[in-house]
């Protein structure tokens, strides 16, 4: 009973549906540095106290009821996210459902357990890396076009293309495309719940599908649709652009190489 109530107190920060209506109104309405603080610090710390009380609840009760409720709550912050995602009118908070998405992949991937774990946990730190980019990305839309509305953002490629480039690897980065570490890591977790749960692991297949259409939709439109008249292109500031480019650079090459003192931590974690 106590990790019941552990879990929807620590999952109400981290994100888990039905307790994420907070998460779209507070990444919406913040500044973008705290938008990437949000995603990138606020969220793994939660779901890292959830391990820490999971860790002594399976030794009291066994593994199966803290895996239930992770995939469980996985499971539906998916269907939330990708059912939302497709209707969406606000750039940050199409960001902030990618956030409740991501987090439903790594609750499934503790839920399926075995090499799963391990999965999600990378997974963890690939998120806070792309998402803290995009967030900081977002607050160069908003300076350039003082909108959060996808309906007001146009053009992107022309007016900002360094920035529209950087936006566009950043979604391809975050839905899970190859060769980003998201990808790997989501197909671990599927492979692992694959044999245990074929049923959900299909599922999330399908709900991941519709989430990238509707990412990809908002995306696109934003990028690629002509700009306004009154919109110039304009020299991008190498400040403003900075923290991205490092961040989504660090994302890129932990997909293709994790260092051995990572890698042990990681490996230890799963011990547990």
């Amino acid at each position: 009973i106590a990790f019941i109530f552990i879990f929807i107190g620590y999952g109400t920060k981290v994100g888990f549906a039905p307790m994420h209506t907070w998460k779209p109104d507070a990444y919406s309405k913040t500044p973008a540095p705290v938008g990437a603080l949000f995603s990138g610090a606020l969220l793994p710390v939660a779901f890292v106290i959830i391990i820490k009380f999971k860790v002594i609840t399976d030794i009291a009760v066994g593994a199966t009821f803290s895996q239930n409720l992770f995939i469980t709550f996985g499971l539906f912050s998916l269907v939330i996210a990708s059912a939302i995602t497709l209707v969406s009118r606000n750039y940050k908070r199409l960001l902030a459902y990618s956030s409740i998405e991501n987090t439903g992949i790594m609750a499934l991937g503790f839920g399926f357990g075995g090499i799963g774990i391990f999965a999600a946990m990378l997974h963890m730190i690939y998120h806070s890396l792309i998402k803290s980019a995009l967030f900081f990305l977002s607050g160069n839309l908003l300076l350039k076009y003082h909108s959060a509305k996808i309906a007001n953002i146009r053009g992107v490629a022309t007016v900002l293309p360094v920035t529209a480039i950087l936006f566009l690897l950043g979604f391809f980065a975050v839905t899970g495309a190859p060769p980003f570490g998201i990808f790997f890591t989501t197909l671990v977790i599927l492979s692992e719940g694959i044999q245990l749960h074929p049923f959900i692991s299909i599922s999330i297949i399908l709900l991941m599908a519709i989430l990238f259409i509707g990412f990809l939709k908002h995306v696109s439109t934003m990028i690629f649709s002509e700009a306004p008249k009154e919109m110039m292109q304009e020299k991008e500031s190498v400040l403003l652009l900075g923290p991205s480019i490092a961040l989504l650079a660090i994302a890129l090459a932990l997909s293709f190489y994790i260092p051995p003192f990572l890698y042990t931590l990681l490996q230890n974690i799963i011990s547990y």
